[in-house]
């Protein structure tokens, strides 16, 4: 088969603004029975299936690169003839006030000559709701949450619709819980009402519920262009199936990886700081100090040397530059925010390439959106094949190039507190499994 060729009709094209949310997606489609393949990066990919994935890393990059990169996986997905394209973000719609969740939205509207999108951020299965277009998480609202201290995006708005109105052009309107409630046909109304009334185009959608997500996916099933978190895509399979689009799904199988296990933490969510506290209690953990490298100290060697002695003793281990807020602040305030990010960013990508490459690691977790993406290329890896999902933060994958290794990339703020260890346990063993058709999510 030439690579990139359809293995079948491509029913949902997904252009996603980082990989761990790509692959989040990617594992609830598997999960429902649908074929999924996921590329990362612009080029073409390997294989399509029913479902494909682009992730991209694209949330923090300057607006006119993140929309360009946009427009190229928009391409690749127009070219293998996609019905729909669902352009997929962080549940907490993380972004900065110049983009870039609105600008790339804009983008592809008009590439596909639409006037009208739905943005379903919510993530019912963790909390995360959208009410009066306000986001909370639990009882929190989404500026008063620990995401007001995220290094690369600090969300200080809870309020969605005025977010989204600073980052674009057109003009943003609400759905409210009440029209959601009513149904699919009232939603439709809904948005045409706003924009004939008032010139709307893009709109907030309240959601309570997990049954407002399957209410909001039926509704945009027929669109063009959907937006929102992997939530609200993984109640579409159900609506094909209804269609006739797609066939009774078969056995779910992905292959097991054994081999040295290991954990890499970027992030600085306080979830990633619990979670690799709790993997230290069994296994080797260090934290490297970020402000060394800036001496001229070669942090790379040290984490060489620590992961050699681990592995030679046959234990699985964790490394992380992830230090403490008062750290990070300090360090962020004399490099500044993306500079420290990237050096972050840096360091881990050349400590994955010398366990994968050089020390045989062959079963990896990490944590952090921007740092999964810039490890994962770094290795270069262009094409994984998705396991299914299993809960928020816990989604497997299996790259074959340049040799069969077993990947788990997590969002830094999900996921149990022994998710490291549990999750390098569980690559060892394949899955064979059959689809969830009817009851979502999995563990709700």
């Amino acid at each position: 088969m030439a690579a990139g060729e359809n293995t079948h009709p491509l029913l949902l094209g997904v252009i996603a603004d980082d990989l761990t949310g790509g692959l989040e997606l990617a594992s609830m489609l598997v999960a429902r029975g649908i074929p999924t393949s996921l590329s990362i990066g612009t080029n073409r990919p390997a294989k399509v299936e029913m479902a494909h994935i682009i992730a991209l890393k694209s949330r923090v990059i300057p607006v006119d690169q993140a929309v360009q990169s946009a427009m190229s996986a928009l391409d690749i997905l127009l070219d293998h003839g996609a019905r729909q394209i669902f352009f997929k973000y962080c549940a907490t719609f993380d972004s900065t006030p110049a983009g870039n969740i609105g600008p790339c939205a804009e983008a592809i509207m008009e590439r596909l000559g639409v006037d009208k999108a739905l943005f379903v951020p919510a993530l019912c299965e963790t909390r995360r709701t959208v009410f009066q277009g306000h986001m909370f998480g639990g009882a929190e609202l989404l500026g008063e949450s620990p995401k007001r201290f995220d290094p690369l995006t600090p969300m200080t708005d809870s309020n969605l619709a005025r977010v989204l109105q600073a980052q674009s052009r057109r003009s943003v309107g609400l759905v409210d819980y009440t029209v959601v409630d009513k149904g699919p046909e009232a939603i439709r109304a809904s948005l045409q009402d706003q924009a004939e009334r008032s010139g709307k185009s893009l709109f907030i959608a309240d959601t309570l519920y997990e049954h407002h997500l399957a209410t909001l996916a039926r509704a945009a099933a027929d669109m063009r262009l959907l937006t929102g978190n992997s939530s609200v895509a993984a109640h579409l399979p159900p609506v094909w199936l209804e269609q006739g689009l797609a066939s009774e799904p078969s056995t779910i199988r992905l292959a097991g990886v054994d081999g040295p296990g290991a954990v890499l933490v970027g992030s600085v969510a306080p979830q990633s700081a619990a979670q690799l506290t709790e993997f230290a209690r069994g296994n080797p953990a260090c934290t490297l100090d970020i402000a060394r490298a800036y001496t001229g100290y070669d942090l790379v060697a040290e984490a060489r040397q620590f992961a050699a002695a681990a592995i030679a003793d046959g234990r699985n281990f964790a490394i992380s530059t992830a230090l403490p807020q008062e750290r990070i602040d300090a360090l962020q305030a004399e490099h500044g925010r993306l500079e420290i990010a990237a050096r972050a960013e840096e360091i881990l990508s050349e400590i994955a390439k010398a366990i994968v490459l050089d020390l045989g690691v062959r079963r990896l977790v990490v944590a952090g959106g921007e740092t999964s993406g810039a490890i994962v290329r770094a290795l270069g890896i262009s094409d994984v094949q998705p396991g299914p999902y299993r809960e928020p933060g816990f989604s497997r994958a299996v790259a074959t190039q340049p040799f069969p290794i077993a990947l788990m990339l997590k969002s830094g703020k999900l996921g149990s507190l022994d998710l490291f260890a549990s999750a390098l346990d569980d690559m060892r063993r394949p899955i064979v499994e059959e689809p969830i058709l009817t009851r979502w999510p999995p563990k709700g």
